[in-house]
C-alpha cells in the first residue's frame, strides 16, 4: 500500500456520512467512535477499533491509556492489541478508573512501531460509577380528586376498574344539627275550644261578657 493510496482511504473515511471511525490529532491514526457517558468496569458495546493509514506491520503492539487533570493515570483493562490488517481491534476494552464529577478522559492511543506514532483524543469518554442514567425531575404530585356526595378527597378513584367503592345511602348520614322545615308543617294546632257560658256560670252575673277573663 503507497501513500497516496492510504491518504485516499482517510478522505474517503471522514467524507463518508455514516462512518464509525473518528479522526485523532494524528493524520495517520483514527479510531472508533467512544460512548459520550460509561459506566467504570463494564465492556463497551463494540469493539474499539484502531485503523492506522500508514504501513504499518501485522503484529505491531498498540496500546490505549486514558487520563485527565483530576485522574491523570486512569486504568485501562485489556488496554493493548496487536495490529492486522493496519487495524488494531480491542475485543474487551474497559475503563476502571472514573474520570470524576462533570469530567471526561483524554485517550491517548500509541502504536509501538519505528517511528513510534501517538495519537490523542480530547475529552473522549466520561467515566463514573453508575454510568449514564436518566436525568432527575420532580414528579408531578397527583391533585386530590373529590369523591361523589361526601365532598371528601379520597383515593378509592384512582383504584382498579374492578374495585367499586361502597357508599353508604344519604339518609343514614348523622346531621349535626336538626332540620327544620316549614312545609313539613301540614296541619296547624287546634286551639282549645272553651265555651263562655261555662265562665259566666261562676262568675257574677251582673257582669258584662265583654269583662269575663279568657285564658286564649
Amino acid at each position: 500500500m503507497t501513500m497516496d493510496d492510504l491518504r485516499q482511504v482517510r478522505v474517503e473515511l471522514r467524507e463518508a456520512p455514516a462512518t464509525k471511525y473518528i479522526p485523532t490529532d494524528s493524520p495517520y491514526i483514527m479510531c472508533s467512535k467512544l460512548p459520550a457517558h460509561w459506566r467504570c468496569n463494564k465492556s463497551l458495546p463494540d469493539p474499539f477499533l484502531v485503523l492506522l493509514l500508514i504501513p504499518i506491520p501485522d503484529g505491531t503492539q498498540v496500546s490505549v491509556s486514558a487520563a485527565n487533570d483530576e485522574n491523570p493515570c486512569g486504568e485501562v483493562r485489556n488496554a493493548t492489541a496487536v495490529v492486522r490488517n493496519q487495524i488494531a481491534k480491542f475485543n474487551d476494552l474497559r475503563f476502571i478508573g472514573k474520570s470524576g464529577r462533570g469530567k471526561s478522559f483524554h485517550i491517548t492511543i500509541t502504536v509501538h512501531s519505528s517511528p513510534m506514532h501517538v495519537g490523542t483524543i480530547n475529552r473522549a469518554i466520561k467515566v463514573t460509577v453508575d454510568g449514564p442514567r436518566d436525568a432527575r425531575h420532580k414528579k408531578d404530585s397527583p391533585v386530590p380528586q373529590i369523591a361523589p356526595r361526601l365532598g371528601l378527597p379520597h383515593n378509592h378513584l384512582n383504584a382498579p376498574l374492578n374495585f367499586m367503592p361502597y357508599y353508604p345511602p344519604f339518609h343514614t348520614f348523622p346531621f349535626p344539627f336538626p332540620i327544620v322545615m316549614s312545609n313539613m308543617i301540614t296541619e296547624t294546632p287546634r286551639k282549645r275550644r272553651s265555651s263562655t257560658s261555662d265562665y259566666q256560670s261562676n262568675s257574677d252575673p251582673d257582669t258584662p261578657p265583654s269583662k269575663i277573663w279568657r285564658p286564649f
